[in-house]
């Protein structure tokens, strides 16, 4: 008995959806088991056939159920949430984990920029403690919520967990395609863009948010502010985030394909910038028309300068809802289906 290409292909999908479940160095080994195991329904079943079709495969693989059901039967024994719950308890623990650690990270970092009245011990200290009483905090409700569902369900279908159990076909995972070709100018061009508005951003710092005005081509008549000292104060932020953007790139350039790894980047930094962005709705105002008061035959009111920050704000809320949206969309897309 054999299979032909398109069953060749599905269980090979099939397999990868469990080891994408599994953790540990024994998921080969299960892998191999279940692989050994279908084959021998398969040969029990259809036996006087010369080849297995995708539908008489699928009808087998559909009996056994859904990737994460089958993986479930192989994974350690669990007592306070048990197995039905544990590997949706596990993953929204670990993302909550995250959110806490890399928020409070962040928010404490640019207070400290920002507003540099405590020591570094000091700032250590209270980054540890907020960490640790936060992310402990999340854990203990994250567990008690599914303790209390876990209790409350044990005889009742939950109809949340009923659906992501659903086994489709044609939710398995796409095998890899290694001879996809990776087009590295996008990411050259954003490595480039970066770098040049890291210099324009170390430019600002060291003129003290000013920049040149020209009379004319040729002839400079000074400095002019453009950007307040409130915004000041976020360039070492902003400095250091670029940096990490321009780390995620490169890291995509020396692997010619994205991963996990610059996947899970991506969402990280956006979140990053969301956080930041929120800091700077609150540092109001963040920029100044002086610059172009020194330009001759331009006089912009004061009332000038609380317009421009106002179109800044509805902007940077606009970026700050656009990223939130996009930060959801791509986790999504990233827990349905990790890229390896």
């Amino acid at each position: 008995m054999k299979m032909n290409n398109s069953a060749q292909e599905l269980l090979k999908r099939y397999l990868l959806g469990v080891k994408k479940e599994l953790g540990g160095q024994e998921r080969e080994d299960i892998a191999a088991e279940i692989e050994s195991y279908i084959l021998d329904l398969l040969e029990e079943r259809y036996a006087g056939e010369t080849q297995v079709s995708t539908d008489e495969l699928g009808a087998v693989l559909k009996e056994m159920g859904a990737p994460r059901k089958v993986a479930a039967q192989y994974g350690p024994q669990r007592y306070l949430i048990g197995p039905r719950l544990f590997s949706i308890y596990w993953l929204v623990l670990r993302i909550l984990a995250a959110v806490v650690a890399g928020s409070l990270a962040l928010a404490l970092f640019i207070s400290a920029v920002i507003e540099p009245t405590s020591t570094p011990g000091g700032v250590m200290v209270e980054f540890i403690g907020s960490l640790f009483s936060g992310v402990l905090s999340a854990a203990g409700a994250v567990t008690l919520a599914f303790a209390i569902i876990e209790r409350l369900m044990e005889t009742r279908e939950v109809e949340e967990i009923k659906e992501l159990e659903e086994f489709n076909l044609s939710d398995l995972p796409e095998l890899p395609q290694e001879e996809q070709a990776f087009r590295p100018a996008g990411t050259i061009f954003e490595i480039i863009i970066t770098a040049l508005g890291m210099a324009f951003f170390i430019y600002l710092r060291i003129t003290g948010g000013a920049l040149p005005v020209y009379a004319n081509p040729g002839t400079q008549v000074g400095m002019a502010h453009i950007f307040t000292a409130n915004f000041l104060k976020f360039i070492p932020v902003i400095l250091v985030l670029n940096g990490l953007e321009m780390g995620r790139s490169i890291t995509l350039l020396v692997q010619s394909r994205p991963s996990a790894l610059t996947n899970w980047w991506a969402i990280v930094s956006k979140g990053a910038n969301v956080v930041l962005n929120g800091f700077m709705l609150g540092a109001l105002p963040l920029i100044t028309l002086d610059f172009f008061r020194r330009i001759p035959g331009l006089n912009p009111s004061a009332q000038a300068d609380q317009i421009a920050n106002t179109v800044l704000a509805i902007l940077l809320g606009l970026s700050l809802l656009g990223s939130l949206v996009d930060i959801i969309r791509s986790s999504l897309r990233e827990l349905r289906n990790p890229t390896y």
